[in-house]
């Protein structure tokens, strides 16, 4: 099982002709695309008690997530305001919602440890519960967005995290040397996703590259890095290669780019005025 914790959202997207929202935030998506591929999966955290957390608790119902570590709590979920220019998502304000001053209790964690792999992102303090999670034998993937270690998060996750990912430009000899630093802090396995330049990985066995999937067009990108590392963590649940784990990444992020939102959702648009 993959248990994905921490950051729930509603990404509201802004449309010239209105507003529209899809449930998201990173460990829900990885959660929902680890159950598109046939891989059980768990959400723990927070839901609030909104019309929100109803929208994101029943999208992830509809793909047959473990939500039994999920807490509802009084209040507003989380909001992303979300922007698409040429396919591209920009990001804008966000408010954590519940997601601020929550904590995950002792019963979650020693659920969470007790997965084949755990994930959680950048968003949220939800770094303080490495040691603990290490101690209880946990497997921890860790997602950095486009942050590196002067990210105090980060420097805070590294040396308790098996498998890193973090998004970048291009391979070159800056970023592979950035991959054998960064392996050097703790992760056995760093990959790093560089949209349509593909993907690279850093394991003991060396670096494996890997070509993005081919697409004629892209619609957006939101969510492309939370459907890689769901395929790829996937992949080595299904004992597959390094390799073939990337190309299932690939594919999986890839399929992301023909729709609005990180996975698709049922009755789009959801829109609240």
């Amino acid at each position: 099982m993959l248990v994905c914790f921490g950051s729930h959202c509603i990404d509201r997207y802004h449309f010239p002709e209105r507003d529209v929202c899809y449930a998201g935030g990173g460990s829900v998506n990885c959660a929902v695309h680890a159950q598109m591929l046939g891989i059980p999966a768990a959400f723990a955290g927070s839901a609030g008690n909104d019309k929100a957390g109803e929208l994101i608790l029943r999208e992830l119902k509809r793909y047959g997530a473990d939500l039994s570590h999920v807490h509802i709590v009084a209040g507003n979920s989380a909001v992303c305001d979300v922007f698409v220019s040429e396919g591209e998502r920009i990001l804008g304000d966000y408010d954590d919602g519940v997601n601020d001053g929550y904590s995950l209790t002792e019963e979650d964690l020693r659920f969470i440890a007790g997965a084949d792999y755990c994930l959680c992102d950048l968003w949220g303090p939800n770094q303080k519960y490495f040691p603990v999670l290490k101690k209880l034998g946990a497997v921890i993937a860790y997602d950095c967005a486009d942050r590196d270690e002067t990210d105090p998060r980060v420097r805070e996750a590294l040396p308790y995290t098996d498998i890193v990912f973090f998004s970048a430009g291009q391979d070159d000899p800056v970023l592979r040397q950035r991959m054998l630093e960064t392996k050097q802090k703790g992760p056995a396995i760093v990959a790093a996703t560089l949209g349509e330049h593909g993907s690279i990985v850093l394991s003991d066995d060396g670096f494996t590259v890997c070509p993005a999937c081919p697409v004629t067009s892209v619609t957006d990108t939101m969510g492309a890095g939370d459907a890689y590392a769901a395929g790829f963590l996937a992949g080595l649940y299904q004992k597959k290669s390094i390799a073939e784990a990337m190309a299932q990444g690939s594919r999986e992020a890839s399929e992301t780019l023909s729709y609005h939102g990180a996975f698709p959702q049922e009755g789009d648009p959801h829109v609240y005025q």
